[in-house]
């Protein structure tokens, strides 16, 4: 049986350790795949397979020396596809990748998808209206619903971007108890993915649900495969004013009416389709036959 060892190339602050989406997830991941007899080693120089998150300028993937090359793509942001064998990313339909967006990382490397599907049954309505956390000030449709309904009631900004609360939850990690327990006392969530791609979602939409708000949401249709549509407000056309009234207006009848917002609010996460779609492409053992049918 061949020995592999793997390298993990340029990775974010806290990826060996505490960060929610780290090193873990792939261990296991990797525990399903060709790949598991693996042992992880920290110098390139000891390895034989590389696995790169995003796209460096270093060419460290050229060495003739990788059995393979792997790359993650976690953000916006497409990867130069041929210079992998097997690419992990939100994408499909693309002879060497994966789909394996944020939120399914997230998800599964934190056993939340049980947590998620668990019967809801809310009966208490937060005093407070609506959170918008964002750091990153680029993402013009996202702006645009922040600033249309505040015309209607003010939203409570607490980010680097457009603060107007003493709130500041900058400081806390996106994943911790304390940030979930904060943004729980929102009746809505503006949590909007930074752009808008085929496959494209992370942790945003999951911590909205994990905390019992109703998510006000966009990012591309294909979330519809991952969650219940019924279960959050969706901004169905960035270009159509009349989508964003839409959302406006249902969040106004839902906030102003008590048993609306409770029939809303224990939808489920997952309906029946989005879980017969996470059985057969987000399992660990599912992913991991996929990855082998790539590498060959």
């Amino acid at each position: 049986m061949i020995q592999y060892y793997i390298y993990f190339h340029n990775w974010w602050n806290g990826f060996y350790n505490y960060d929610a989406n780290n090193i873990n997830f792939f261990i296991k991941l990797l525990s399903y795949t060709k790949l598991s007899n693996f042992v992880i080693v920290y110098n390139p120089s000891d390895a034989n397979v590389i696995i790169e998150n995003l796209s460096t300028n270093d060419n460290l993937i050229f060495n003739d020396k990788w059995k393979y090359r792997i790359n993650f793509i976690g953000e916006p942001q497409t990867s130069n596809y041929k210079n992998y064998d097997l690419v992990l990313t939100g994408a499909n339909n693309i002879y060497n990748v994966v789909d394996l967006p944020v939120s399914v990382m997230y998800i599964l490397g934190n056993n939340l998808y049980n947590i998620l599907n668990q019967t809801r049954n809310i009966t208490k309505i937060p005093d407070k209206f609506c959170c918008f956390i964002v750091s990153n000030p680029k993402c013009l449709t996202r702006n645009k619903m922040f600033e249309l309904l505040n015309n209607y009631k003010k939203v409570d900004s607490c980010g680097k971007f457009a603060n107007n609360c003493n709130s500041n939850v900058v400081y806390m990690n996106w994943w911790s108890k304390e940030y979930l327990e904060f943004i729980s006392q929102y009746k809505f969530m503006i949590c909007f993915e930074n752009t808008k791609m085929l496959n494209y979602s992370t942790e945003k939409i999951v911590n909205a649900y994990l905390a019992n708000i109703i998510p006000i949401y966009w990012s591309s249709n294909s979330i519809s495969n991952l969650f219940n549509m019924d279960s959050l407000l969706f901004l169905e056309n960035e270009d159509d004013d009349n989508s964003f009234q839409n959302v406006i207006n249902k969040v106004i009848e839902l906030d102003n009416d008590d048993n609306k917002y409770l029939e809303f609010i224990n939808r489920q996460p997952f309906n029946n389709t989005n879980i017969e779609y996470w059985d057969n492409n987000y399992t660990f053992e599912k992913l991991g036959n996929k990855i082998n049918s790539i590498l060959k």
